[in-house]
């Protein structure tokens, strides 16, 4: 028998699992903004703070532009529910070609990200996605 939880879960590492998909295939940007709340979004990364779609969309461009062969790893994703928001810790690693030298990079990203439930297909969005710590490998 599937808990509550489990299904909570689930639905966050397929959530997760799709966002890393979307990313690593250069997915057209139309496509991910539906990953994300269009109300309240705040987004940071070592480099920049996002906090509009419009900021996704500048950011996610530049950095589509600067890697290639991008691969994300999903380590680790532990959901926690939070009154209505659900509360995740996500550690990826994350490959890449650097599209101005053809260095390849490895990094170990330490997220925190809150999802919003949303009438939506994907059924979830990231509000807040905040990178704590990355590490070279």
């Amino acid at each position: 028998m599937t808990t509550k939880s489990e299904t909570m879960a689930d639905s966050v590492s397929a959530f997760a699992a799709l966002w890393f998909k979307y990313l690593d295939q250069h997915a057209p940007s139309g496509q991910v903004v539906d990953c994300l709340a269009t109300d309240g979004l705040e987004m940071v990364f070592p480099e920049r703070t996002l906090r509009s779609i419009d900021d996704f969309r500048d950011w996610y461009a530049t950095v589509c532009r600067a890697y290639t062969d991008e691969t994300h790893v999903v380590e680790e994703v532990t959901p926690s529910m939070a009154g209505d928001d659900i509360n995740v810790d996500v550690v990826v690693v994350w490959r890449a070609t650097q599209t101005s030298d053809g260095a390849r990079i490895a990094m170990r990203a330490r997220q925190r990200w809150v999802l919003r439930r949303t009438h939506t297909e994907m059924g979830l969005a990231i509000a807040e996605y905040r990178v704590d710590e990355l590490t070279s490998l």
